[in-house]
């Protein structure tokens, strides 16, 4: 067992030492991506950096149409420079994504493979990519939608992603449908447009959020074809508002104890000096008055502010707590109020914990005897 964990420690510290020393290699560039045309042909040149100048790669390639590729080079020291040439097929019946990969794999040899002090040497590889999109048969097109937060009065841009991947050109009917809830609240329409076999277009669109409430929306792009493409995209529309998301419910009675307050930003931009005012009572009056620690938030983060209060003076039971929040956004003041409810517990006595301490160590005890007792057993038995 102890041979073991002296195993683990040994691998640990290895492996921390091996993240300081991996090497830093890279390729450029990272990503082409091209149309499928019958019997194209082009040259890529691609550039490998690296921190040693002496270390040795191997080159090479690999995925789908990897026979379409061929290289000017099958090794490099030290980074440079190669060539590949692509020369695709007449023909590619499957169609969709067809990913080549353009390999860096670096050389180690089996010198270096040996532990040496508290390094081992690893092979680094890195691979390019090369995307040949072939057309699907007939009509086929593949669409994306984004949006972003804002708030009320501002205006949601939407920009919408149309790419024919089919054979055959295609007429597009484009639409938005603003949602909230099960319920579509405003569609946003698009003129008809034919757009060209594996062509790209981005439309763009703006909303008017003047009159629309605070809250989560979504937006469900449906571009019709003959058949229905679609995409979403959820967006918030916030306004300078502190939601209360949790706090602590339960708290115990002796000395000075703490009361925590989860908040959210229900706005697009920071709120500054966010803080509350806090009064405990109950129908005998006030029993605590006090201020938490303040914040910055920022669009839509949660945080966590605390406050202190003594609870010398509290018995046993339930009392309410008027929260009111003080925050500023863009140099506008405002504050916000809530009731909460939190149960006031007494604490466990002295001597009860006591009492469940010597259990415990006496249940140890018994334990360690019974494991003595059958370790002495056992060996007797063998002798």
């Amino acid at each position: 067992m102890k041979r073991r964990f002296i195993q683990f420690i040994f691998v640990f510290v290895i492996f921390i030492f091996l993240i300081n020393f991996v090497s830093a290699l890279g390729v450029s560039p990272a990503k082409v991506e091209a149309n499928f045309v019958p019997g194209f042909e082009t040259e890529i040149t691609y550039t490998v950096s690296h921190n040693n100048p002496s270390t040795e790669f191997e080159l090479y390639v690999a995925g789908d149409l990897n026979d379409s590729v061929k290289l000017d080079k099958d090794k490099l020291v030290g980074g440079g420079s190669f060539t590949a040439s692509v020369n695709l097929p007449m023909i590619i019946e499957k169609p969709g994504r067809h990913r080549i990969l353009i390999g860096v794999k670096e050389v180690v040899s089996e010198k270096d493979l040996e532990v040496s002090g508290a390094m081992i040497r690893t092979s680094v590889t890195i691979q390019a990519v090369i995307d040949i999109n072939v057309p699907y048969p007939g009509k086929y097109i593949e669409t994306s939608l984004s949006s972003h937060n804002v708030n009320s009065g501002e205006p949601v841009n939407f920009k919408l992603g149309i790419i024919s991947k089919g054979k055959e050109d295609v007429n597009v009917t484009p639409k938005i449908d603003i949602n909230f809830g099960n319920k579509t609240i405003e569609t946003l329409y698009f003129m008809n447009r034919e757009i060209k076999s594996q062509e790209k277009i981005e439309l763009e669109k703006s909303l008017d959020t003047s009159g629309y409430n605070p809250g989560t929306y979504s937006a469900l792009a449906i571009v019709d074809y003959g058949k229905l493409a679609i995409s979403e995209s959820t967006f918030k529309i916030g306004e300078l508002s502190i939601n209360l998301v949790n706090y602590t419910k339960q708290i115990e009675i002796g000395g000075i104890q703490r009361l925590n307050l989860e908040i959210e930003s229900g706005w697009n931009d920071n709120i500054d000096g966010v803080y509350a005012e806090i009064f405990i009572f109950n129908n005998s009056g006030t029993f605590a008055e006090f201020e938490t620690s303040s914040t910055t938030l920022e669009p839509w983060e949660r945080k966590n502010i605390v406050g202190f209060f003594e609870t010398d003076n509290f018995e046993k039971g339930f009392y309410s707590a008027n929260l009111t929040f003080i925050y500023y956004g863009k140099n506008v003041g405002k504050s916000s109020s809530e009731l909460i409810e939190i149960e006031f517990i007494e604490k466990e006595s002295s001597v009860k914990m006591i009492l469940f301490i010597v259990a415990g160590i006496i249940l140890l005890i018994v334990i360690l005897l019974i494991v003595i007792k059958k370790y002495f057993w056992k060996n007797g038995k063998k002798r």
